[in-house]
């Protein structure tokens, strides 16, 4: 073992009783005549720190280089100038809500190379019993840390030491009870229909085509063929910044889609086109403001929600469980083939069509009891 002569480096204990060794030398004088003095500990070993020591005390002042540091939320800002021209607006727009309503509270003010790992451990535990989406959270603290070490104003990036914990959120609704039978739409619609409208027609849209909500707010009557009984899905309501409703691309290029209207819905339409004519704002968009403008994506909620409370025997089902209403009654009504259920929800790959459909329902127990009794084995 080698004498410990150098009376710079010295020990240290943690809170913890561990063993520390750390030194602080005189460099000399930077090129505006500056002296400078530096600092360095957390070495495991003497060994450790006298390695680190001999180099700065060979380099001298031409090898030092004052430790750059940033805020959190600056890093943010750098980041997201960056990202927001590689991205759709809607998704720069959730993207900087992320940042707003989790990480900024927390971090946004504190400086990147002093937040330690056990700050971002309680962090993402934290996150984890509130959010459902939580490691979309914890990632996005990462990708800051990623690009700081680029730039040279992190070295390492804590995120990577923590154990991501497990899902302790309420989950989101399970889909087999997010879903209408026949009787209980027939049920609903026709309480929608004793509303108004519009508020009828939209929730026939829903649960005629499997629609998703954005996509059927962002309709125009030039979409809805109603002569060929055909209706082009092209575009979708998103939001942009500061929460203003705008029009984009689909979400993916299966999104774009063409589907058949049915007999039954093409009656709402008619309907619907002939009663929009008195509502001269709406001659274009099948649903918009008394301004002719985009309407928000609250807004079907708001409809939802109140026929509900106009009839309180009603089973309560989210605006998305319309669509997946739509694909359930498909698959056990029809022989409809699972591609074609792919093409008409329009779905990137077969696999999120079977993974999200092929439910046990009990119209699939009673099946499976009349199969087995035919087989007889």
């Amino acid at each position: 073992m080698p004498k410990r002569t150098n009376n710079e480096i010295t020990s240290y204990k943690l809170k913890s009783g561990k063993k520390r060794w750390k030194f602080q030398t005189y460099l000399g004088l930077d090129d505006k005549g500056q002296k400078v003095s530096v600092t360095r500990q957390g070495f495991r070993t003497y060994n450790e720190a006298i390695s680190e020591y001999n180099k700065l005390r060979a380099q001298g002042t031409q090898g030092y280089q004052k430790p750059k540091q940033i805020k959190v939320d600056e890093m943010y800002k750098l980041w997201f100038k960056s990202y927001k021209g590689q991205v759709k607006e809607s998704t720069a727009s959730k993207n900087l809500q992320v940042y707003t309503n989790h990480i900024k509270p927390i971090f946004g003010n504190q400086y990147m190379d002093k937040i330690k790992v056990k700050s971002v451990q309680e962090f993402a535990d934290e996150k984890a019993q509130k959010l459902v989406k939580y490691k979309d959270v914890v990632r996005q603290l990462s990708t800051l840390y990623e690009y700081a070490i680029r730039l040279g104003y992190a070295k390492n990036n804590p995120v990577k030491r923590i154990i991501m914990p497990k899902k302790t959120s309420r989950p989101r609704r399970d889909i087999k009870h997010n879903v209408y039978t026949r009787k209980e739409l027939n049920e609903f619609l026709e309480e929608a229909k004793h509303t108004n409208p519009r508020t009828y027609t939209y929730f026939k849209i829903l649960a005629s085509t499997g629609l998703r909500r954005s996509e059927a707010l962002a309709l125009t009557w030039k979409d809805i063929d109603l002569k060929n009984s055909k209706l082009q899905v092209n575009r979708t309501l998103a939001y942009g910044y500061n929460s203003k409703p705008i029009v984009q691309k689909p979400k993916s290029p299966m999104s774009h889609r063409t589907l058949p209207i049915s007999p039954n819905l093409k009656k709402v339409l008619i309907k619907y086109k002939d009663y929009q004519h008195k509502q001269k704002p709406c001659s274009i968009k099948l649903f918009c403001t008394y301004e002719g403008k985009w309407l928000a994506l609250s807004k079907p909620a708001q409809w939802l929600d109140s026929i509900y409370k106009r009839n309180l025997s009603l089973k309560r089902i989210t605006i998305h469980g319309f669509r997946h209403t739509f694909a359930t009654l498909l698959i056990n009504e029809t022989n409809v083939k699972p591609k074609t259920v792919q093409m008409l929800m329009g779905h990137e790959n077969i696999k999120m069509t079977m993974d999200i459909y092929t439910h046990i329902t009990k119209t699939n127990k009673d099946d499976a009891k009349r199969s087995l009794k035919a087989l007889n084995i």
